[in-house]
């Protein structure tokens, strides 16, 4: 079994992501920043833009990559069809829940909009 997303439901071109980040609905919260446009596909996608800027050891990216995937897929239900990227902002080391939570209300929020 794989913990992977499948490649279906991951943005993965860059002529994808320069379209969601011209054409989307911007939106953040205290830990995150999504942007998000409606898709032509049948379900929701996720892209991940985690910056070195803002996380400089591969750790603490890969950590926000992991959660950011995780709420993602417990969620993708409720998300209808759209296309996201997820941005990590700069802030101190905090608890993993509050990162989820934060995450979670800002895919709640694009959805209803």
């Amino acid at each position: 079994m794989t913990c992977s997303l499948a490649r279906g439901v991951r943005i993965t071109k860059a002529s994808e992501y320069a379209h969601i980040f011209q054409k989307g609905k911007h939106t953040q919260g205290k830990f995150w920043q999504l942007v998000a446009t409606p898709s032509s596909e049948s379900k929701p996608r996720l892209g991940l833009a985690i910056s070195k800027k803002a996380y400089k050891k591969a750790v603490d990216r890969n950590l926000r990559k992991r959660l950011a995937r995780e709420t993602f897929r417990l969620q993708q239900a409720h998300l209808g069809n759209l296309d996201m990227v997820v941005m990590a902002k700069k802030s101190r080391p905090v608890a993993n829940k509050a990162l989820v939570a934060d995450l979670s209300n800002l895919f709640r929020k694009i959805a209803a909009a």
